[in-house]
């Protein structure tokens, strides 16, 4: 009998055999969207679904895809993926938090050999430039974003701190709308 995993790793579910409900022909409609939030209660597989996301566009269907859905109608090409999950982030402190969000962004612009990115002192303005640069490039990335409230709904007792992450966040956001760059945008929360 087949274990049931509680990985959000899907490729976990395809190198331990795990019992996997298809759900790719939804996924499929979700891409299709190009930009997708999903909000639903914890453990409902918000971070599975955008780890499956990811491996679609990173890998497409071969191996990790073969007798689900859309192993024979996904016909994407690959494209690099910006994974950021704000649980990841300090949400304590805003100047570890700009700090931090700011060195994935560098990292991932590394990662794929962005010409001329430079990294600047706010986040929304690196990932501004990083997308900026992109586009001069002509090229696309897919942005997954898993527990975007996590700084907010830390701090929903500390107004002051609070009022600073949501400003930070929107401002963050403001400049992801509708990029070029962007060849798909998930977030949950």
């Amino acid at each position: 009998m087949k274990d049931i995993s509680s990985t959000g790793s899907f490729i976990n579910f395809y190198l331990n055999n795990y019992i996997y409900v298809d759900k790719t022909q939804y996924i499929r409609d979700l891409i299709k969207l190009e930009r997708v939030f999903i909000s639903r209660p914890r453990r409902f597989g918000k971070s599975l679904t955008l780890d499956t996301i990811a491996t679609l566009f990173e890998t497409g269907v071969e191996p990790y895809f073969k007798g689900t859905w859309i192993y024979d109608k996904w016909t994407e090409p690959t494209y690099p993926v910006f994974r950021l999950s704000f649980l990841n982030l300090d949400n304590s402190s805003m100047d570890l938090f700009k700090k931090q969000l700011n060195s994935k962004i560098t990292e991932f612009a590394n990662k794929i050999s962005v010409k001329g990115y430079v990294e600047k002192t706010e986040p929304e303005d690196s990932i501004l430039s990083l997308l900026e640069k992109l586009e001069e490039e002509t090229r696309q990335i897919v942005i997954l974003i898993d527990e975007y409230d996590y700084q907010l709904t830390s701090n929903i007792n500390n107004d002051e701190l609070y009022k600073q992450f949501q400003q930070k966040i929107k401002r963050i956001y403001a400049n992801i709308k509708d990029k070029f760059a962007i060849k798909f945008l998930g977030i949950t929360g």
